[in-house]
């Protein structure tokens, strides 16, 4: 998330709700508005229950059986109810039981890299059938020739998955300063031709498919939330540390994009002890040079040239997480450079702590997910008496971005389910 152009121009930020909080009765002003309140509302019953009687959503829902019996026979007219046939009785007539059918459609995500794609295809239910990545050279870095990749992959996927409902939805993940409202990628560095590019218009046109776009890091912090370590958390922040530093801020249940989609772009922030210098567009900032990838090799190397053991080339040439793995060994160097970067991790989460109060702060990102900096970093951060959230490493590895992007494809695609 480094080295983003900003648009000058403020935008309203647009707002992707997490998985939906089921209501406890449906609510509509409207005769047609009330009956699709009820079927959304049994809907939701059906994916989170399933498979459950007609009884069960009855009593789970506060709906009059009335309501739920022409409710679930619209819903299976639409085909996104399959009946299982009879339960176990209880003394009279077994009940049917129904199941919400997750295979009525697919939805997809996308993460675009600077060197990589990845996609993934997944039932109504988020369950992953499909995945596909390629990788990408110069002149597969344009936008155009992205959407032709994803298109590519949509097709892979659907044949190797065997599958033939169509896809409702594609959430694709940017690694720049994303407008969600508008999905217009304003700024990715790592891309060739991706500022001020409206994508989600591309991808609308070339691929007939309704889309989101959305920032990757954000994307990332949805993942966590959808499957990950902040499963069910309202307030938290993801921090993905790899080539870059960046953050997804996650408050009452919503991503906070900010006034012009640059929220959590603290790889911006001031280090202690480096010069005081003012924030530049086109540069990187002092904490992603400190404590992103490069920065933290670039430690290591110069003590390894200060202790004279440079002319040990496999050490110069160790990557992040391998010096974190020589630390875990014991290896007093790289012990000093992981709790050098430690300390200025657990720096920036308390200022994140005491402006944002997250309950958990999840670190991802082929650096920030290694458990030994995370373990190092919790022990700075327990010498606070307060701005102390719960620390947790990534279970999901790079495929945090794609569980979001299918989180957010859910989202989207069932407000068109009832239609």
């Amino acid at each position: 998330m480094a080295s983003r152009i900003l648009k000058p121009k403020r935008r309203t930020p647009g707002k992707h709700p997490a998985s939906p909080r089921l209501p406890m009765r449906a609510e509509a002003t409207r005769p047609s508005h009330l009956r699709e309140a009820n079927c959304r509302l049994l809907l939701r019953l059906l994916r989170r229950d399933s498979p459950c009687s007609k009884a069960d959503l009855v009593r789970n829902s506060g709906l009059s059986a009335t309501t739920v019996s022409v409710s679930i026979t619209h819903l299976r007219t639409l085909g996104l109810v399959e009946e299982l046939g009879g339960g176990e009785s209880s003394g009279g007539r077994p009940p049917s039981l129904l199941r919400f059918n997750s295979r009525h459609g697919l939805v997809a995500g996308a993460d675009v890299g600077g060197t990589r794609l990845r996609m993934m295809l997944a039932d109504l239910n988020g369950k992953p059938v499909a995945n596909w990545a390629t990788h990408l050279n110069d002149k597969q870095k344009t936008p155009r020739a992205v959407v032709a990749l994803m298109q590519s992959g949509i097709r892979e996927m659907t044949r190797q998955a065997a599958v033939s409902p169509r896809v409702l939805h594609l959430t694709v993940g940017a690694p720049g300063i994303t407008d969600v409202e508008h999905g217009v990628v304003l700024a990715a560095p790592n891309l060739q031709g991706w500022t001020d590019f409206p994508l989600r218009a591309l991808v609308e046109r070339e691929m007939k498919l309704p889309c989101t776009v959305e920032n990757d890091v954000n994307l990332a912090a949805l993942g966590e939330h959808a499957e990950g370590q902040a499963r069910d958390v309202q307030n938290f922040i993801f921090i993905a540390m790899g080539t870059g530093v960046g953050a997804g801020i996650f408050l009452r249940n919503a991503l906070h994009h900010g006034a012009d989609w640059s929220a959590g772009e603290i790889g911006y922030l001031p280090v202690h002890g480096m010069p005081r210098e003012h924030v530049r567009l086109h540069e990187t900032g002092q904490l992603e040079r400190a404590i992103g990838g490069a920065g933290v090799e670039a430690i290591w190397q110069k003590a390894l040239r200060r202790e004279r053991r440079s002319a040990n080339q496999s050490l110069m040439t160790l990557h992040a997480p391998q010096i974190f793995d020589l630390a875990d060994e014991g290896h007093a160097l790289a012990i000093e450079v992981t709790t050098a970067t430690a300390r200025i991790l657990a720096d920036a989460i308390g200022t994140l702590s005491l402006l944002y109060n997250p309950e958990v702060v999840v670190l991802g990102g082929g650096v920030g997910a290694h458990r030994t900096l995370c373990s190092a970093t919790e022990s700075f951060l327990r010498e606070n008496q307060f701005a102390q959230p719960m620390l947790r490493a990534s279970s999901l590895g790079t495929e945090a971005q794609l569980f979001g992007a299918i989180s957010l494809s859910l989202s989207a695609a069932e407000a068109g389910l009832l239609c």
